[in-house]
């Protein structure tokens, strides 16, 4: 009698798992297609024909009972399927074991990871621009004060500017820029962000704080930082996806702060 584990190269005890894996590297190795020499096909002959007694759990009990010296016991045939496409799963087979809430998340972010780089390429992109804009020279523009107005008990004033525009600054800036009507803006090159007033007969100027070029300047730089962690870093699946979510937050205040004391 073949020892049909011994032509798979497998020991009695082997699953079906290793049984299927021990012919499909045979059945590959040993085709005549793929290998030429002369007992090629003998050898892929005895393989199948291993394969079709083990790969078969009726056949295989039997089959081990006769290898082991004792008596074959008739194992009832399983119920036909309609379906004769249908093969039954051995039993020693492990079942899909269900994946857990955490599982499925990891999945999930695995499955849209390349939506997470994208965002952080795109932000990157942006943020460096948005640094290019502060470090260009400003656009100087014209403009006349209209009236000013306290606020906050008079520790800063609004100025109300031609064409309806208003702009917040300290009480001692007010008193330098009140000395005359005429103004001028300095502009960001691109965005067009107020970054500072200039009295135009003193040359006094004077920074506008409340801007993304002013007391949010970190912010661009804080973008670009977790932009270039995003794109550049790689700390797993779920670091990445992260970082994606957590620049599109921050491009999205950076929008906001795009208008904010924008006139």
């Amino acid at each position: 009698m073949k020892n049909y584990y011994f032509i798979l190269s497998l020991n009695i005890y082997a699953s079906a798992d290793e049984i299927k894996q021990a012919y499909r590297r045979l059945a590959l190795q040993f085709h005549p297609d793929k290998n030429k020499s002369p007992e090629a096909e003998e050898i892929f002959k005895e393989v199948n024909e291993a394969y079709e007694c083990l790969g078969d759990p009726i056949r295989k009990a039997i089959y081990d009972q006769m290898l082991k010296g004792e008596e074959a016991t008739p194992q009832p045939e399983p119920p036909k399927h309609r379906d004769p496409r249908y093969r039954p799963q051995p039993k020693d087979m492990p079942r899909q074991r269900r994946p857990t809430h955490r599982e499925e998340i990891l999945a999930m972010m695995a499955a849209n990871l390349r939506y997470s780089l994208l965002i952080s390429k795109v932000t990157l992109l942006f943020s460096v621009v948005l640094i290019a804009d502060y470090s260009l020279p400003p656009v100087k523009i014209q403009t006349e004060v209209l009236a000013e107005s306290p606020i906050d008990r008079g520790s800063n004033f609004r100025l109300e500017l031609r064409g309806g525009k208003t702009v917040r600054v300290s009480r001692k800036a007010a008193g330098r820029l009140r000395q005359t009507t005429k103004l001028n803006i300095y502009r960001s090159a691109w965005f067009s962000i107020p970054r500072m007033l200039e009295n135009e007969q003193t040359h006094f100027q004077t920074p506008i704080e409340i801007s993304i070029y002013g007391n949010f300047i970190f912010w661009p730089i804080l973008l670009l930082l977790t932009s270039l962690v995003g794109t550049f870093y790689w700390k797993g699946v779920e670091f990445r996806f992260n970082m994606g979510v957590v620049n599109l937050l921050l491009f999205l205040l950076t929008l906001v702060f795009l208008q904010v004391h924008k006139f």
